[in-house]
């Protein structure tokens, strides 16, 4: 699977933001055992999936072409 088929561009997608998912839960569970607002959990949830994500997408793009 390397990755640069017109096919698998959705499940690389689909399989980076999943990821990106996964690092922004952590970031919340984190932040909400540390007594955190609930704003300040939903933003570094956000914030951090937003991060990864596109560091993610860039990782990727950087491997495939």
């Amino acid at each position: 699977m390397n990755g640069n088929h017109p096919s698998q561009k959705g499940i690389w997608l689909a399989l980076i933001l999943l990821a990106g998912l996964g690092v922004a839960a952590g970031a919340a569970v984190l932040f909400y055992v540390a007594g955190a607002a609930a704003t300040t959990v939903l933003g570094a949830g956000g914030a951090s999936f937003m991060g990864a994500s596109s560091l993610g997408l860039a990782a990727h793009r950087f491997m495939v072409e």
